[in-house]
């Protein structure tokens, strides 16, 4: 049984198609990231007609890892957050000095 919070789609990836049970609220999400995987498939398939099916995956997996990786890199707040506290113990102790 499912409970109202998941929900049973299927996905369709280089014309196979995926049964998968998720959760609502990342349909979209699923929706996308096979478009993605088609669209980087149909790229390389487009430029690259010479190199079989498996290349194909395999280029199209490594750019999307690549992507991935570079996303999470740029995505690091923890120096931001590192300097929003010691800001906030600054200014915590300026305001408390002048009480």
């Amino acid at each position: 049984m499912i409970d109202e919070k998941m929900m049973k789609i299927n996905l369709q990836i280089d014309y196979q198609r995926y049964p998968l049970t998720i959760r609502r609220e990342d349909e979209l999400l699923y929706r996308d990231a096979a478009k993605l995987i088609d669209n980087t498939l149909n790229k390389y398939r487009s430029h690259m007609p010479d190199m079989d099916s498996n290349r194909h995956w395999a280029m199209a997996a490594f750019e999307l890892a690549f992507t991935n990786i570079s996303m999470k890199d740029r995505n690091d707040t923890q120096p931001y957050k590192e300097k929003l506290e010691e800001l906030m113990k600054e200014l915590d102790s300026c305001i408390g000095k002048g009480e």
